[in-house]
């Protein structure tokens, strides 16, 4: 079981609708598990964008997004045109992680995976705190650990 925030949090989700495309199959004819990675990869952007956060203007000024710690839990598997949701959340660990929480549900309620994904913003390949216009553009979902810890 993931080590991920509850689900009963306050903090609300972004959900972002997907559709299985047959390309995504393997042989057993359900997605392949490296697409997961990419269903969460395009919610956890999408969501970022929905902030008004922009990846190229940050890298123009020396600041990236890596993700150094990924994991995903499955449970029930997509198969094709399986319409889902990909939900998104995020807290801010410590100064210098980010960490998106983030669930695939079935069409129906089901859960059919979830996965924690840890951020961390590096300035030259070197982290650093994540800076103050980030935490303030996801401000109305990010919830700071530390605060919640005091």
């Amino acid at each position: 079981m993931l080590a991920v925030m509850h689900a009963d949090s306050n903090l609300p989700w972004f959900e972002l609708p997907l559709e299985v495309r047959d390309y995504e199959l393997d042989i057993q004819g359900i997605v392949n598990n490296a697409n997961y990675f990419h269903y969460y990869e395009h919610a956890r952007h999408a969501f970022i964008h929905s902030r008004g956060l922009d990846f190229a203007a940050m890298h123009a000024r020396g600041l990236d997004s890596v993700v150094y710690h990924a994991e995903i839990d499955y449970r029930e598997s997509l198969r094709s045109g399986d319409r889902f949701t990909v939900r998104v959340r995020a807290c801010r660990e410590g100064r210098l992680k980010l960490v998106f929480e983030e669930v695939i549900m079935k069409a129906g309620g089901r859960e059919a995976s979830s996965a924690r994904f840890v951020v961390a913003m590096t300035r030259g390949g070197r982290p650093v705190p994540v800076p103050s216009d980030v935490v303030a553009a996801l401000a109305s979902d990010v919830v700071d650990s530390l605060a919640t810890k005091a």
